[in-house]
């Protein structure tokens, strides 16, 4: 893949093409990631629903990274070349955040990869209208599959429920993880100016004005604070 970064945003033909890569690499290997971790963890479930549960939402997952790729092949790209800037991104967030029970690497992948996922439809709002389309509909999510996809959720929330002790639990974790992901999010745009670039195409269009005043970060960091908070909620736990 061609090294796009020196591009302050998508305003030519070669900076578009090389934030639509970076993107699609990102978000397709965020998606490898999570699908890895529901089949883990489906593996271990507390009982066999539930690993059905977890095994049909991991498979959702993959065919998704799937369609990503493939809208970066159109572009010309190799699969691997698309996802190799970012093998490692995840790294310094999985060294900080080890899980000390199945309940917490759940936890983790909800909240760590969903925040990712967040970031990625965010900025995707930033790519030219084709382009964003085409990576919508690969990682855009409907109400029927935010229902489906809900099934790491729906095992959560019956656990917490069960468990006052767990619930608080997992609602601290749930905070440390997340303030993990959200530097995660902000390291991301502070290195790759492609993706920053994004960030402010996306704010602009969403505040229908010049994003020149606006903190770009901070708008980004708010956006996922929120949708956070709304997942805590589906959850039963506090965010």
């Amino acid at each position: 893949m061609s090294d796009e970064r020196s591009s302050t945003g998508p305003t030519t033909a070669g900076a578009r093409d090389g934030a639509l890569a970076e993107l699609v690499g990102l978000a397709a290997y965020v998606e490898l990631r999570t699908f890895g971790l529901l089949a883990a963890h489906a593996v271990g479930a507390p009982d066999l629903a539930g690993a059905q549960q977890l095994a049909r939402v991991a498979g959702r997952v993959l065919r998704r990274q799937e369609e990503l790729l493939a809208v970066g092949t159109a572009q010309g790209a190799d699969d691997l070349t698309l996802m190799e800037p970012f093998r490692h991104v995840l790294d310094p967030f999985d060294e900080r955040t080890p899980p000390s029970s199945w309940w917490e690497g759940l936890l983790k992948g909800v909240v760590g990869h969903g925040v990712a996922g967040d970031l990625c439809r965010l900025l995707a709002r930033g790519l030219p209208a084709q382009d964003a389309a085409a990576v919508g509909a690969a990682i855009g999510v409907t109400d029927r599959e935010r229902e489906q996809d809900d099934a790491a959720t729906v095992l959560v929330r019956g656990a917490a429920q069960a468990d006052a002790v767990l619930a608080s639990r997992l609602a601290l974790w749930g905070r440390r993880v997340v303030g993990e992901s959200l530097t995660l999010a902000q390291t991301l745009l502070a290195e790759r100016p492609a993706l920053a670039g994004l960030a402010r195409e996306a704010a602009r269009r969403f505040q229908q004005q010049d994003a020149a005043g606006v903190d770009v970060t901070a708008w980004v960091l708010s956006e996922l604070t929120a949708e956070h908070t709304r997942r805590m909620d589906r959850m039963g736990l506090a965010a």
